[in-house]
């Protein structure tokens, strides 16, 4: 757009984003999944583009709106529109990614479920919006909508019709089977993460047969209604010759992400310990992951800086994999929960020497030996052995 065109034109912020004051003032495109960090003289300017003030009145910093606009930051009508503009205000640190568990319900017995057998827990639908309308409000951006299997959740529809209008990404965390053309009808999430272990005969191992042809039938649906999708794999001695035709995959139906991960040793894996392989073996595989993934930067702290997930009975944790260690209860406060979580500073572990730690975040602290132990996954992925001297198999 011309100079002169946006300085008579009214400058608002695109709908499909929203203004973040984490632990800095940012821009959050919510469709594009992308933030853009402010200074305080942009932020205000960007709050007082609501539709009803023309360019020229707002500002004459012509390069940044340009810059904007061509990123879809801003959009430039002819005619007055007004909307109300608010900030989400996070505490420190942020609390940017929640997943929210809505059952323990689940249709499949998978070999690996970290959280064992399905359970019949089930979060009062009150309970879910609350705690998601205060993600929102203290600048949350993804909300990962998951369970056991989010779509057996009964109010699932209204739910997500309730926090429709909430300036929040909401990604649905599946395993795919259950999707029908009911569910592509509803357009209420901006993202499907599909579980996907295997090609067919590594998936089906995993997940029971018949399973892979049921969650590609589901990644099919969604690519057909215009939903962005994403996949999760997990490695596991089934499937460690199907990576380069899962990425294959992945590309023709351009996913936004592919997250890969080694198993945990927790609920029913921990009766079919012969699916797991070690971390040497794992560690090609999790080279063809790509994309953000929702921990985000470490800054300076180990895994979950920014993470933290609610289980159907509305306790805070870590992440799922600390259902034994409550936070408190996210009904009441979600922000307390979250302010009651330790984080662990990468120079309090015992690898913070390590020339990799700032790349690997000292990874998952539910899979070292304990608290400040390195990660044996990680360490096998970047060609370390733990305190350079006791050989990865010790771990």
């Amino acid at each position: 757009m011309h100079d002169s065109q946006w300085r008579h034109a009214y400058l608002i912020l695109n709908p499909e984003s929203t203004l973040k004051y984490l632990e800095h003032p940012f821009f959050y495109h919510i469709t594009n999944d992308e933030l853009y960090e402010l200074d305080d003289r942009a932020i205000e300017f960007l709050r007082h583009c609501n539709g009803t003030k023309k360019g020229a009145e707002l500002t004459d910093e012509a390069e940044f709106v340009e810059y904007c606009l061509e990123e879809g930051l801003l959009l430039a009508l002819s005619e007055p529109s007004p909307v109300d503009i608010s900030v989400g205000y996070s505490p420190h640190p942020s609390l940017r990614y929640l997943e929210l568990q809505l059952t323990h319900r689940c249709n499949l017995k998978c070999l690996h479920c970290y959280l064992g057998q399905a359970r019949q827990d089930i979060m009062p639908i009150d309970d879910a919006l609350a705690i998601t309308t205060e993600f929102a409000s203290i600048g949350g951006l993804r909300l990962m909508i998951s369970g056991g299997e989010p779509l057996l959740y009964p109010d699932l529809k209204l739910f997500l019709q309730k926090i429709a209008g909430l300036k929040i990404r909401k990604i649905l965390l599946t395993n795919g089977t259950l999707l029908s053309k009911k569910y592509m009808g509803w357009r209420l999430v901006d993202e499907i993460q599909f579980s996907l272990d295997g090609w067919c005969k590594g998936h089906d191992m995993l997940r029971g047969a018949g399973t892979f042809d049921r969650v590609m039938e589901g990644i099919r649906m969604a690519k057909d209604a215009g939903i962005q999708i994403s996949i999760a794999t997990m490695i596991h001695k089934g499937n460690l010759d199907e990576f380069e035709r899962i990425r294959e995959f992945a590309e023709d139906i351009e996913a936004r992400e592919w997250g890969v991960d080694m198993l945990c040793m927790a609920g029913t894996l921990e009766k079919n310990e012969d699916l797991a392989v070690s971390p040497d073996t794992a560690a090609p595989c999790l080279k063809y992951a790509f994309g953000g993934g929702y921990h985000g930067d470490s800054d300076g702290f180990a895994c979950g800086r920014h993470l933290m997930t609610v289980l159907p009975s509305g306790t805070g944790v870590k992440c799922g994999f600390y259902e034994d260690k409550p936070l408190g209860d996210a009904r009441k406060s979600l922000k307390a929960c979250w302010l009651k979580l330790h984080h662990t500073p990468l120079d309090d572990l015992e690898c913070r020497d390590c020339p990799s730690v700032e790349d690997c975040a000292g990874g998952c602290r539910f899979r070292a030996p304990h608290p400040l132990a390195p990660d044996p996954v990680m360490c096998a992925l970047y060609g370390i052995h733990p305190n350079n001297q006791l050989p990865l198999s010790k771990y």
